[in-house]
């Protein structure tokens, strides 16, 4: 049994222990992805291809979808965000497969996930702005805070030693969120419930 076998089998081992112990969408969604992208990591580690780099392209790949949502593509923008989203779990099943995780990739894509929210959220905030809309663009920046805060408040008691685990919005609900509700043509749906529901999780 080679090691990205090995890797697989511990990873199936471990989504059955924690099955009923998930903190977050956040964290069920990546366990499941790094079972279903394992196929294609193996493939790009065989390429080269390194999991910072993977990183790197999912930001861009984000703040693509920012400049789209400026644009005052909203709906356009929701789909596009919805397809390049699981690219965002992908570094992780490349640096297991390459048994590359490191405490620097982890700092990288942390990193690189708050640069990728704030393009996102900017961006629809550019649109508004364009528009005159002047209480969405309040509730977006309201939503912009209240995600890195979540993000903050987590970090620095996981530092301190605190478990800081359950969130009722984490990125991947965010992300899903305004990909999903963009789509179907209900930005100010949307932008409604992240507002709500970022300041309920800084709560």
């Amino acid at each position: 049994m080679n090691s990205v076998q090995r890797l697989e089998r511990e990873q199936r081992a471990k989504q059955k222990r924690q099955r009923r112990r998930w903190d977050s969408l956040t964290d069920w969604a990546r366990t499941q992805a790094g079972v279903l992208l394992m196929p294609i990591a193996r493939a790009m580690g065989r390429l080269g291809i390194h999991p910072n780099a993977i990183t790197v392209l999912g930001m861009l790949l984000q703040a693509g979808v920012g400049v789209v949502f400026a644009l005052g593509y909203i709906t356009l923008g929701g789909w596009l965000l919805l397809v390049v989203a699981p690219v965002d779990a992908l570094d992780g099943a490349l640096a297991r497969a390459l048994g590359k995780e490191s405490r620097f990739g982890s700092f990288l894509d942390s990193t690189l996930d708050r640069l990728s929210d704030a393009a996102l959220i900017l961006g629809l905030t550019a649109h508004y702005i364009h528009g005159g809309a002047h209480l969405k663009v309040a509730l977006l920046l309201i939503s912009l805070v209240a995600a890195m805060m979540v993000s903050y408040i987590r970090a620095r008691a996981e530092a301190l030693g605190f478990p800081c685990k359950v969130g009722l919005l984490t990125r991947m609900e965010r992300i899903a969120l305004i990909g999903a509700l963009s789509a179907v043509g209900l930005p100010t749906v949307m932008i409604w419930v992240l507002a709500v529901l970022s300041v309920f999780t800084v709560v």
